[in-house]
């Protein structure tokens, strides 16, 4: 027998107050990045666009302040008293027309996973839960905090240039590995 069910799960979005002036940085900071196809990737992305990893590069500021933003949002959550430790794995997606997002999640790599759009031009694809019936229109200053292990997607794109920053985010105690 087969049972399909509805994940119970909070999905959070909240909205930077300075997004225009952030977002205005952070797409003249990303003009300056080299993006790589999913063509020319030589490792498996779910991002059939193209994108750019901050893992062997330094970030630009406006990305740490996306972090640091995320960090704080936890920190304020009752019930987390714990000292934490925060480990970030970021990277830029950007679709162009007719490129998309794969299904797919991150139940073996983040506690949980962000989305915080940057250009989301008319048409731009929402982001999707396609397992919780949920879809998320795309908004520049706009954050999506979910768990990891959520299956979600991007659903083929109406438009050029949406750009969005996207993190796995693993929460330790500190000092546990």
């Amino acid at each position: 027998m087969e049972i399909k069910c509805r994940e119970n799960i909070k999905i959070e979005t909240h909205h930077h107050p300075h997004y225009q002036s952030l977002n205005e940085k952070l797409m003249d900071d990303f003009s300056k990045l080299t993006f790589t196809s999913h063509d020319e990737l030589k490792y498996h992305t779910n991002i059939k666009g193209s994108q750019f990893s901050f893992f062997y590069h330094p970030k630009p500021k406006g990305v740490v302040l996306i972090e640091n933003w995320v960090e704080q949002i936890f920190k304020n959550k009752p019930g987390l008293h714990l000292p934490t430790d925060f480990n970030f794995i970021t990277w830029v997606a950007r679709l162009d027309k007719g490129q998309q997002t794969m299904e797919h999640d991150h139940l073996f790599f983040a506690t949980y996973s962000f989305v915080y759009f940057v250009n989301a031009p008319k048409g731009a694809s929402p982001l999707v839960f396609p397992t919780s019936g949920k879809k998320i229109k795309a908004e520049p200053g706009k954050l999506i905090l979910f768990p990891g292990p959520l299956r979600h997607k991007v659903p083929v794109n109406k438009c050029d240039n949406r750009v969005a920053i996207a993190s796995n985010i693993t929460i330790t105690e500190k000092g546990v590995a």
